[in-house]
């Protein structure tokens, strides 16, 4: 399993195309595999007197309308070329968010075959419709399932899956900014897995910290997402649920040695501990000194390290067997000893 692990820059850049690139490069730096961007146009996204959400009030302490905090985080096509071509030049992986139909155009035109859908377009059936029917080498549909039920998430997957040659990934997502720990209900991947078999799974994390990434990396995440900001305290209404460079580095870190220690669902015993195995199990092992003709039993027996005698599984097949010699006291009994029968030596 390769675990990609996308840098989240979204519109955290604020509409600066000089920040969008520092921030990219700081991406990659930090160990992230991918970088996205979010493309839309304010005027076709949002209607003239569409409210911000609650969180959005929040992080950015004004009472604004949602159309005019977004022109200022607008990257217009030409600057996204620029910052597409940095990424291509340094061999990150860059794709983008589209909101509406003429920035899917865009991002078609340029290449791109990477689809990420954003929770707040899974019931936009025109918008899926669209990049459903794209035909692109190497196509990619992502689908982030935020404020959605089961029912909804089989709708825009059904459409979807109608896709040719593409492949398809699920993400599990709570749409709050950050997203408290009791509301992440990391489990639901597992749900997502065995309800829609079609798709990969991934985590959309809106959390702080990089415990979450971690946990889905061990529920089998192929795809983690993480909003990324080069200063939590800078204006805009994804700085604070974002992660700092210091933090995309550790969760890069985090994540890569998780999908390490995932190996295989085979459970084997390893080269490296097979050496201390009979250093750390026990063996049937003389209690007391033993005479030859003697009996064996709980009384003249026990159990102790090394392992490399009689395993204490033995145990009963062992007592009442008699001693063909002298045993000092923590001297193995060995199979020679006795009438062997039924080891598991």
């Amino acid at each position: 399993m390769k675990i990609r692990i996308v840098a989240e820059i979204g519109c955290n850049h604020n509409g600066n195309v000089g920040l969008a690139k520092e921030m990219l490069q700081k991406a990659q730096s930090c160990g992230a595999t991918s970088v996205k961007f979010q493309i839309f146009n304010s005027e076709k996204l949002v209607s003239a007197n569409a409210k911000k959400a609650e969180y959005q009030i929040k992080n950015t302490h004004s009472d604004e309308s949602q159309i005019e905090m977004l022109k200022k985080l607008e990257l217009n096509h030409e600057e996204y070329i620029q910052i597409k071509k940095l990424a291509d030049s340094l061999g990150i992986e860059i794709f983008a968010t589209a909101f509406d139909s003429e920035s899917v155009d865009f991002l078609f035109s340029i290449g791109q075959n990477i689809w990420k859908i954003p929770s707040g377009e899974i019931t936009n059936l025109p918008l899926l419709e669209k990049i459903r029917d794209l035909k692109c080498n190497g196509k990619e549909i992502i689908l982030s399932t935020g404020m959605s039920t089961v029912d909804e998430i089989k709708q825009a997957a059904d459409c979807l899956e109608k896709s040719e040659n593409t492949k398809l990934t699920l993400l599990h997502c709570n749409t709050d900014y950050p997203t408290a720990d009791s509301d992440m209900n990391i489990l639901a991947m597992t749900r997502l897995a065995k309800d829609f078999p079609k798709w990969n799974i991934g985590l959309s994390d809106h959390s702080e910290g990089t415990v979450a990434a971690v946990a889905a990396a061990a529920l089998g995440a192929t795809f983690i997402e993480k909003h990324f900001t080069l200063d939590k305290t800078l204006p805009g209404p994804d700085h604070i649920a974002s992660v700092t460079p210091d933090e995309l580095k550790q969760l890069c870190e985090d994540v890569k040695r998780a999908e390490i220690m995932l190996g295989n669902p085979q459970k084997t015993v390893t080269a490296t501990e097979y050496k201390n195995k009979f250093v750390a199990r026990k063996s049937i092992t003389a209690k007391r000194c033993i005479k030859k003709g003697e009996h064996f039993s709980e009384e003249n027996l026990t159990c102790k390290r090394p392992g490399d005698g009689i395993s204490p599984m033995n145990w009963y097949s062992l007592l009442g067997k008699t001693a063909e010699r002298d045993f000092d006291r923590d001297e193995l009994i060995t199979c020679q000893d006795f009438n062997w029968e039924n080891s598991d030596e």
